[in-house]
């Protein structure tokens, strides 16, 4: 009896811990195999295999409870997006029927769409209303990151902008919040220093703008405007003199151009065809020849690309290739993304929240991904990330968070 007893308490010990652990537990374990990718219809991260295996569960606690268990979930704009991301499927698969998109590139459309919309859901119930989720899963995507460059070898062997820049950047901005202004402002003017030194100039970019929002925060009066004004425009001037260094290195000379020569023409079959998108990866097929051309003429060196770099070839611009894949419909969810991380970073000049730089830093990463970024692989999970911290700055304002932080 006493032994069925210790059994009875040890076991519901064990689920109690489960229950409180367990999600954070299984957010850092999502976020750190996030980080390798599979090429399964694209690049998948692996884990998305956590978060496809939890989704039916997630959907049939919603049936039986007619309405989403998570309190993120319930939110305005949580519904808003995940329609707007349903519209941005329906967006595709109009635009692939009337293009006759090819199937290999039709299925790879569709399954980075529909694959955003798993992420959606099953990235939101993990972290529900818990900023430690938010963070173990953040920081654990940003340790795998490393981990793979390590394995791997970062991207163009450049080890400090595709190796250790995001990581580093992410872990100091964290261990430094909730202390003095004065020392988050000064540690994220010293990494956006350091990251445009180091040629990680979008980065560097993004710290010195965080500095800047940050200290934002703390001016009152007509110096308000004037201060942002300013931070923008310092941000800018350094940037572009950081560009024009790097513009001596071919290697970069030609990263611009290609993202510029990308963009335009994504803007270009826009606004050609804006209700019917060019269809899922049009860059491999349909306007390839465009692209080609564009660039050339940019840069008269450049011989075109080989057929296995047209069907790897991504647009730099998340919203762009919605826009030009899927039409206004493709788009629909990231022109809504973007309109939440603007009133997000009002928000956050307005009041505090638990580790305000760091929030501040993601969110501008997550604006800049948004602008001139590639869309498919990680870059799925990363944009559910910054919904899901945009959700959670207006829980934190609604005050339904604990504050236990000190600024």
């Amino acid at each position: 009896m006493y032994a069925d007893s210790t059994s009875y308490e040890s076991s519901g010990r064990w689920a109690d811990f489960l229950q409180r652990h367990g999600p954070t537990w299984l957010c850092a374990a999502a976020g750190f195999l996030s980080a390798f990718t599979v090429s399964v219809v694209g690049q998948m991260p692996v884990g998305e295999i956590i978060l496809v295996a939890l989704f039916p569960w997630v959907m049939i606690k919603a049936y039986f409870r007619r309405g989403w268990a998570g309190r993120i979930q319930q939110l305005g704009w949580y519904r808003l997006l995940l329609t707007l991301a349903a519209v941005t499927v329906l967006g595709y698969v109009v635009s692939d029927v009337f293009r006759a998109t090819p199937y290999e590139n039709l299925i790879r459309g569709w399954a980075r769409v529909g694959f955003l919309v798993v992420d959606l859901v099953a990235i939101a119930h993990l972290i529900d209303f818990s900023w430690s989720r938010l963070w173990a899963f953040i920081l654990a995507l940003s340790v795998g990151g490393v981990v793979n460059a390590m394995i791997d070898g970062p991207l163009y062997g450049e080890w400090w902008k595709f190796g250790f820049g995001y990581c580093v950047s992410a872990i100091v901005l964290f261990s430094v919040a909730g202390r003095g202004a004065f020392l988050q402002v000064t540690v994220a003017l010293v990494l956006g220093l350091a990251n445009l030194a180091l040629g990680a100039r979008s980065l560097g970019a993004t710290c010195l703008l965080t500095a800047g929002l940050f200290g934002l925060a703390y001016v009152r009066g007509i110096w308000r405007p004037l201060a942002l004004l300013g931070s923008i425009a310092v941000t800018s001037a350094l940037l572009v003199a950081a560009n024009l260094l790097f513009l001596e290195d071919q290697d970069h000379a030609g990263s611009n151009i290609e993202r510029q020569s990308m963009i335009e023409t994504a803007t270009e079959v826009f606004v050609e065809s804006p209700l019917v998108g060019q269809g899922s990866w049009f860059t491999a097929t349909s306007s390839i020849r465009r692209l080609e051309e564009r660039r050339r003429a940019l840069e008269s060196s450049f011989r075109g690309y080989t057929e296995e770099e047209a069907r790897k070839l991504a647009i730099h611009s998340q919203v762009l290739v919605a826009l030009a894949e899927g039409g206004i419909l493709g788009g629909a969810f990231f022109i809504g993304l973007g309109v939440l991380v603007l009133k997000t970073l009002r928000t956050l000049t307005r009041i505090a929240v638990p580790h305000r730089a760091f929030v501040l830093y993601l969110v501008l990463a997550g604006g800049w991904n948004l602008l001139m970024s590639p869309f498919s692989g990680v870059a799925r999970v990363e944009i559910v990330l910054l919904v899901c911290a945009c959700l959670l700055v207006i829980l934190q304002r609604q005050e339904e968070l604990a504050e236990d932080f000190r600024e």
